[in-house]
């Protein structure tokens, strides 16, 4: 398969995640139907919002084991075995996963969407806002900065690697693929349990950390000889 029609497909499946997770919060009640199965009503809480396990271990600890990766790759593309290459790809990879990152954290915290632990219908005192819907139609939009959830961008935010030319990443690619889906599903899971976010807040994570080297490194194809080729043909 050509560069081009690989990327064609990536950014196929990219728009196709963004559609799905809009329809999910905009026009269903997916949701909070999940939500639901992890609230108590006669407490009027989530009853693992406080528990400590999961906050240590899959909250504090992912996001503590992201920090670790990155500071890990940092100290390797500076040590002086290795190439200029590896070394000029490796800041890349370092530099867009930061960026993801930084994007969601800024998303969220600007959102006037509150997380489900502060709505009305689970005990707290915010209304529930759908994506794209008017404020002004709605009474108390409560403390909001919600939307997307920052604790998933702690695993999405290594989309990243599965772009990377670097040999090493490129045979290990669908088990860094695996590993990915799976600690990007944990961390979202351990939040929506709690009542910190919705599934949809968690698909938008994915979807903005995936937006971000699906731009850099589909745009540095579209310049390459190879792809040039392809569009010749």
């Amino acid at each position: 398969m050509s560069q081009r029609s690989r990327y064609l497909q990536n950014f196929v499946a990219w728009l196709l995640l963004g559609l799905v997770c809009f329809a999910l919060n905009r026009y269903t009640n997916s949701d909070v139907a999940l939500s639901n199965l992890f609230y108590d009503a006669e407490t009027t809480r989530f009853p693992l919002k406080d528990n400590h396990s999961l906050t240590l271990l899959f909250h504090d600890g992912l996001r503590w084991l992201t920090v670790l990766i990155w500071l890990g790759l940092l100290i390797a593309a500076i040590l002086p075995k290795c190439d200029a290459t590896a070394r000029r790809e490796i800041l890349k990879i370092l530099a867009i996963s930061l960026l993801a990152a930084m994007i969601v954290s800024m998303l969220k915290s600007s959102s006037v969407h509150s997380c489900p632990w502060d709505l009305s219908m689970y005990g707290g005192i915010a209304d529930y806002l759908r994506l794209f819907e008017r404020t002004f139609d709605t009474q108390n939009t409560g403390p909001g900065r919600c939307f997307p959830s920052g604790h998933a961008s702690t695993a999405f935010m290594w989309i990243v690697l599965l772009y990377s030319p670097l040999p090493w990443l490129r045979k290990q690619r669908k088990s860094v693929a695996v590993l990915l889906l799976l600690s990007g599903t944990l961390a979202g899971a351990v939040q929506i349990t709690k009542g910190a976010h919705f599934l949809s807040h968690v698909l938008a994570t994915a979807w903005i950390c995936w937006a971000i080297p699906l731009i850099y490194y589909g745009s540095e194809h579209l310049r390459s000889p190879e792809f040039t080729a392809d569009q010749s043909q």
